[in-house]
């Protein structure tokens, strides 16, 4: 506190910081959730529309949740365990669906699996409903698996193989071992794929939209009710539900992630090697991953063939007017608009996200824990909440004057704020205070020491926050569905409404290009990581 007093441009900093949460976190969200007031509260409440899409929304969320986990725990296992080939080719595909538009899927889906299907009618002859609780399910598994795997697989190779092999050594068989041992110890991991999956599942819009046919989900039925009846009241009162449910989720997670401790490393990590699984072992956990993987590249080289051909699959001639289609006029605009909304946010973003984790784990000032909690809050917050809550906030005639594409851009930024801070504070925890203090004993101010000494040390942290929230923004759907006008078209609903209009081509080359964007990003960020790593070795 007494070093707010000292410098007045640190206490302006840190009102600035208050000022935009309150006003591009906090003020939209409660702007939906005192929208319908208590009259309207109580009069959607007592109508019973909202009843069975939050049935629906249960049921879905708990049987994609359950599949997900474990085809990512099986994954994640096989990664980490087994001696099988090819972990490195396995490890991209399983990524690969954190870098589209999650309702992408789904379109492949219905080319695959409907009711003219390529599989199911062109080699099975059947002619199947692909719509409903089991077509959702089945697309939300494969889009939303690579969470959970990414966050069991990363508990699974922090674990110390000491414990294994002294189970091992006492004569207990791997599934033994496997069970006493590995199993338990993977319980961090375990639950909280399950919480995480659960809330990105419970928050999807794009899958049970294209899929539900007469099945509605929360998400789903806020979004008729505006689109179709331009019923704002009833849904905020939706999302105010759907809120509830996602933040009591995001709230056991936090419990669980400062819970139960099941700390097995001490000290220096052991290079001991885990002890070895059977070799059948290893060969089914390579027959599963290859059959996963093998799905997934069904889907997605579906989406290339389709994007490559005149009218997959009936007509086969190879093309590139799919291409031409999606860089000329509109279309392109929506690429390039694409790229600078995530582009911008992300930069944005991710130095904001920084500067607020460095005031807040280093500032010692009454009710920062107010602004922590704050400033995580928005990963609790389904996308089409968010969305709804600027529409609801900033759609006034007396801001007709702002570019209606800075509206998006804020969304990007404020939505994404959690990613990087979160990775600001781990990284801050890891920087001992006395390098901040000697640089303001040799007369430096906190901003200073701040820009100078800490901020070139949370790199990495200043890259996570950037590549996450790029690859968000560009995959994004329910978030911007609300906030778009013709000229701020971005991609994921330019593919949505090609979809919609039954568009194979079109829909699939915007896609490729979509996800050609996130993963140039990628690549282009691991490539200055690596430079930047590469320098620093070569001046020491």
């Amino acid at each position: 506190m007494r070093s707010l007093r000292r410098e007045p441009a640190l206490l302006l900093a840190l009102l600035a910081v208050i000022v935009l949460v309150l006003l591009f976190v906090v003020y939209p969200q409660v702007q939906v959730g005192v929208a319908p007031g208590f009259s309207g509260y109580l009069s959607f409440l007592e109508g019973g529309t909202w009843r069975i899409p939050l049935q629906n929304s249960l049921k879905v969320t708990a049987l994609s949740t359950t599949t997900a986990v474990l085809l990512g725990f099986v994954y994640a296992y096989a990664m980490v365990y087994s001696q099988m080939r090819w972990k490195a080719f396995f490890n991209l595909i399983g990524i690969l669906p954190l870098l589209s538009p999650p309702f992408v899927v789904a379109a492949s889906y219905l080319l695959l699996f409907g009711n003219r299907g390529i599989i199911t009618y062109g080699v099975f002859g059947q002619s199947p409903n692909p719509y409903g609780i089991t077509g959702i399910w089945g697309v939300q598994t494969i889009a939303f698996f690579p969470f959970a795997y990414q966050l069991i697989a990363d508990v699974l190779s922090r674990s110390d193989a000491r414990m294994e092999q002294a189970a091992r050594n006492l004569g207990a068989s791997p599934w033994r071992v496997f069970w006493t041992v590995t199993l338990p110890l993977s319980r961090p991991g375990l639950a909280a794929a399950i919480l995480t999956t659960a809330i990105y599942v419970l928050e999807d819009f794009g899958n049970p939209q294209l899929l539900g046919g007469l099945v509605t989900v929360l998400p789903t039925q806020a979004y008729s009710l505006i689109s179709g009846f331009g019923d704002y009241t009833s849904a905020a009162a939706v999302c105010t539900i759907l809120l509830l449910l996602a933040l009591g989720l995001y709230v056991a997670k936090i419990r669980l992630d400062g819970g139960r401790s099941f700390v097995t490393i001490s000290g220096r990590a052991s290079s001991m090697p885990r002890p070895p699984v059977p070799a059948a072992l290893s060969w089914a956990c390579f027959v599963g991953c290859l059959a996963l993987a093998g799905l997934i590249l069904l889907v997605y080289g579906t989406l290339l063939v389709s994007a490559l051909t005149f009218a997959f699959p009936y007509n086969l001639r190879l093309t590139i007017e799919h291409f031409q289609y999606v860089a000329t006029g509109s279309n392109g605009d929506a690429l390039r608009n694409t790229l600078f909304f995530s582009a911008a946010a992300a930069a944005i973003s991710a130095v904001f996200a920084l500067f607020a984790g460095w005031l807040v784990q280093r500032g010692e000032w009454p009710g920062r824990r107010l602004l922590d909690f704050l400033l995580i809050m928005p990963a609790a917050i389904p996308g089409i909440f968010f969305g709804i809550g600027y529409l609801t906030a900033f759609n006034q005639p007396w801001l007709d004057w702002v570019d209606r594409s800075w509206l998006i851009v804020l969304a990007l930024v404020f939505w994404n704020i959690p990613v990087g801070y979160q990775a600001a504070a781990a990284g801050l925890r890891q920087i001992d205070r006395s390098i901040e203090e000697a640089a303001t004993s040799l007369g430096a101010s906190k901003l200073r020491g701040f820009w100078d000494v800490v901020r070139p040390m949370l790199g990495g942290s200043l890259r996570v926050g950037f590549v996450t929230t790029f690859v968000r923004a560009v995959t994004t759907l329910s978030l911007v569905i609300f906030l778009f006008t013709p000229p701020t078209t971005v991609a994921t609903i330019r593919i949505y409404q090609l979809v919609n209009d039954l568009d194979w081509g079109g829909a699939a080359a915007f896609t490729v290009a979509d996800i050609s964007l996130a993963i140039v990003a990628l690549v282009v960020f691991a490539f200055l990581a690596r430079g930047r790593l590469v320098l620093g070795a070569a001046r020491a």
